[in-house]
C-alpha cells in the first residue's frame, strides 16, 4: 500500500483548534492507537474572529449535516460529536462489554455533554471575563455537577466509569470535568471529590493518553477565541 493509499484509508477528524467538543474524540482515538489525519480550522483574531476558514469549504465537504467535527472514514461522512465518539468506540471496543455498560457509556456521555453546556454560557459571556463571576460558577453549578459524578463514582466503585475497562465514557467524563476545573483558579475544588481527583489520575495514566495530554493537549485551548475564558492556553499555576 502506497503513503498517499495509507493517507486515503486514514480517519480524519475536522474541527476548530481547540479541544471545544472535539477532545474526547481526539482522546479516544490517541488510546486506541487508531491512525488519524487531522484538519484544523483557524478562527481570525478580534474583533471580527472571522469563521471564514471553515464557512468557505463548509458546504464542499460532502456532509449531510456540514457542522464542525466532522470525521470521515473512507464512504463514511458524518458530523455530532457524540455520535462521532459512539462510532469510534464501536470501532475500538470502547463501548462496554454488555448492552447495559453500553446504556451506562452512553448515559455517562450524555450526561458529561450536558455538564458542558451549562457552563459554556458562562465561558462565552461577562461573568466569564471576571473573577467573580468565575467563581460563582464554581461555587454553584460546577460544584453541583461534580458532586453527582463523584457518587456515581463512589456508588459503582469500577476501576473506570463503566466496568474495568476503558470506555468513550472515560474520555468524554475526563475532558469536560477538566476543561470545567480549569475554571477553579484556587485549584483546589478537586480536593473535595476524592472519587472524581481518583478517576482523572487513572485516565491520564493510561497509555498514549498521558502523553497526548502533556503535548498535543496541552497546546490548544479550551475554548474558541471569542470566549470571555480560556479563548487562549491557560498557563499552568
Amino acid at each position: 500500500m502506497s503513503a498517499s493509499d495509507t493517507e486515503k484509508n486514514q480517519l480524519v477528524l475536522g474541527y476548530w483548534a481547540i479541544r471545544g467538543l472535539a477532545e474526547p474524540i481526539r482522546l479516544a482515538l490517541h488510546y486506541s492507537n487508531t491512525p488519524y489525519t487531522e484538519k484544523l480550522y483557524q478562527q481570525g483574531e478580534g474583533p471580527e474572529f472571522s469563521l471564514d476558514e471553515w464557512f468557505s469549504v463548509k458546504q464542499s465537504q460532502g456532509l449531510d449535516f456540514p457542522n464542525l467535527p466532522y470525521l470521515f472514514d473512507g464512504d463514511l461522512k458524518m458530523t455530532q460529536s457524540r455520535a462521532i465518539l459512539y462510532y469510534i468506540g464501536r470501532k475500538a471496543n470502547l463501548m462496554g462489554k454488555t448492552p447495559t455498560e453500553e446504556a451506562h457509556v452512553m448515559m455517562l456521555c450524555e450526561q458529561a455533554h450536558d455538564f458542558r453546556m451549562k457552563t459554556a454560557p458562562v465561558a462565552y459571556g461577562p461573568e466569564g471575563a471576571t473573577k467573580e463571576g468565575r467563581k460563582n460558577c464554581v461555587d454553584t453549578v460546577i460544584s453541583e455537577e461534580l458532586k453527582k459524578f463523584d457518587d456515581y463514582f463512589g456508588k459503582h466503585k469500577t476501576k473506570f466509569a463503566v466496568g474495568d475497562h476503558p470506555t468513550v465514557a472515560d474520555f468524554q467524563l475526563y475532558e469536560y470535568i477538566d476543561a470545567n476545573l480549569a475554571m477553579d483558579e484556587e485549584h483546589t475544588l478537586v480536593d473535595k471529590f476524592s472519587n472524581i481527583k481518583q478517576f482523572m489520575k487513572t485516565i491520564r495514566e493510561l497509555p498514549r493518553v498521558g502523553d497526548y495530554i502533556t503535548k498535543a493537549h496541552a497546546q490548544l485551548p479550551i475554548n474558541s477565541k471569542m470566549a470571555k475564558f480560556a479563548g487562549k492556553v491557560l498557563e499552568e499555576k
